[in-house]
């Protein structure tokens, strides 16, 4: 597959460093495609309603993400509305937290200040719920919602790389890395369908 026509796979972070196609494939590989096999994203626009009690600069915040995120190339696009979402962001203090994952169904998962959980039809992801913890402080949260957004579009797993929003150690990343970016344009590049494995995008 030619990735070349249109598309420059090069990303330049802001010490200077280069990342490219093998990186952001790596990256893709790490975080989804060794735990479904296949590539999995939204093809429709992503909807997102928020409830419960987030502060002006949680909404300040939000805002801000969708907006960086709205800039990919081929991503079908974030906005906000009041009804009809097919993505449900939740503000709420850590001791409501098992009422709202027993509503949701969502007791097999742990809520270590935010969570995410996709649900997918055919490798297209359909719908999501985040939960975010309203009662940790402000910068913290600022980058659990960023965390969990970027799972929520289809990075499922976390990176061994501490500079990603998605890194392991649970370590506060306020912005999208340069692997991170490179990833996202790369997956939501029309030429990464649904359905590809590793090797199909490799060639």
């Amino acid at each position: 597959m030619d990735f070349s026509r249109g598309h420059d796979f090069y990303y330049l972070n802001d010490s200077g460093h280069s990342v490219d196609f093998k990186d952001g494939l790596n990256f893709i590989y790490e975080v989804q495609l060794s735990r479904v096999q296949t590539v999995e994203k939204w093809m429709v626009p992503i909807r997102i309603k928020y409830e419960g009690n987030p502060t002006k600069e949680d909404i300040a915040v939000l805002n801000k993400v969708i907006k960086d995120f709205n800039k990919i190339d081929g991503f079908p696009g974030i906005k906000i509305v009041n009804k009809d979402e097919n993505v449900l962001l939740i503000y709420a203090p850590q001791e409501d937290l098992p009422e709202i994952q027993q509503k949701y169904h969502l007791t097999n998962l742990t809520i270590d200040k935010g969570v995410c959980q996709r649900f997918s039809e055919d490798g297209e992801i359909k719908r999501a719920i985040i939960i975010i913890e309203s009662d940790v402080d402000q910068k913290t949260k600022n980058s659990v919602v960023l965390h969990e957004i970027f799972h929520m579009i289809g990075f499922y797993g976390h990176s061994a790389l501490n500079t990603s929003v998605i890194n392991q150690i649970g370590e506060s990343v306020p912005k999208l890395s340069a692997v991170d970016t490179l990833a996202f344009q790369m997956l939501y590049c029309p030429e990464i369908k649904i359905g590809m494995t590793y090797y199909e995008i490799d060639v």
